[in-house]
């Protein structure tokens, strides 16, 4: 086995070290003078330069990459944040929207409050309002506790809007006039005048409309577009109260069997959006 020469090898590394310096000496000397490097130089140079290509070129890819990602990263928390903060901005939306409308109606029933001091009644809270049966009953936060009977007529909105139908100690039925099962007592109307009316019953509601019907008119008159409609206190029982005010007319037609007028009023009170209502349990000081 040859044996290895240690010493050779000192030697060469010695000669490769001197031969790097002199060519860097020789380099800088020719760069301070302008002057084109030595052919060794470039060789060098030229291969230092490809070394340090080949080591950048993965490493440039990567933080190339590593900068997509963070972007990627810092594009994704923005979203989720524009997005809660889009989410936050469309609840306080609502919030807002649903105030308006609970102030509207606070209004509105403020209103009717003040055109029911000639009779005695208690204002209760809508506490349940199935969406099954919306068109036909809601329940109420009062009930005989208060005083409440079955028959008695209910404001909302500025008209009234139905009838007690069920009563418990603390809670009450009532049935709308817009019911889909129609209207179970007929309600005693007055059209016209007070000095001369016209009467008749609200016997139904037309949804194709969204008008009450009123039939069995008393007289042949010719009533106007806006007429005002009231209930007229003739059917006798703790339902019949004077003067609660059901809506405007908007037109007529004959009935199917050309005996009768149906005449059809818009209501005044705005049935889809019931919050509060008022319970009319007599005119004070009679019926």
């Amino acid at each position: 086995m040859k044996k290895f020469n240690l010493s050779k090898l000192i030697i060469i590394a010695l000669i490769i070290v001197i031969a790097a310096i002199s060519a860097i000496f020789v380099s800088a000397k020719n760069f301070k003078s302008d002057q084109n490097p030595a052919a060794m130089t470039q060789t060098i140079n030229d291969g230092t330069g490809f070394v340090d290509q080949v080591i950048a070129a993965p490493i440039h890819f990567v933080q190339d990459k590593a900068n997509v990602l963070s972007n990627l990263i810092n594009t994704y928390k923005q979203n989720e944040n524009l997005k809660k903060q889009l989410t936050d901005l469309t609840a306080e939306k609502n919030k807002l929207a649903s105030a308006e409308s609970e102030n509207k109606e606070l209004k509105t029933a403020l209103k009717l409050q003040e055109t029911l001091t000639d009779y005695d009644r208690v204002s209760s809270n809508v506490i349940t309002r199935n969406p099954a049966s919306w068109d036909d009953t809601l329940v109420i936060d009062s009930g005989s506790k208060d005083g409440l009977q079955i028959n008695m007529p209910v404001m909302a909105n500025g008209g009234i809007i139905g009838r007690i139908s069920q009563v418990n100690k603390s809670t009450a039925k009532v049935s709308l006039l817009t019911s889909t099962k129609g209207i179970e007592n007929k309600i005693p109307v007055y059209l016209g005048s007070k000095t001369s009316p016209s009467y008749g019953i609200l016997s139904s509601y037309d949804s194709t409309q969204n008008a009450y019907v009123v039939t069995q008119v008393t007289t042949t008159t010719k009533f106007t577009k806006g007429s005002q409609v009231f209930t007229s206190g003739l059917g006798g029982g703790v339902g019949s109260v004077r003067d609660l005010l059901v809506g405007t007319v908007i037109g007529e037609k004959d009935s199917n069997d050309g005996l009768d007028r149906q005449i059809y009023i818009k209501p005044a009170s705005n049935l889809y959006d019931i919050r509060f209502v008022f319970v009319v349990k007599q005119l004070i000081g009679g019926n």
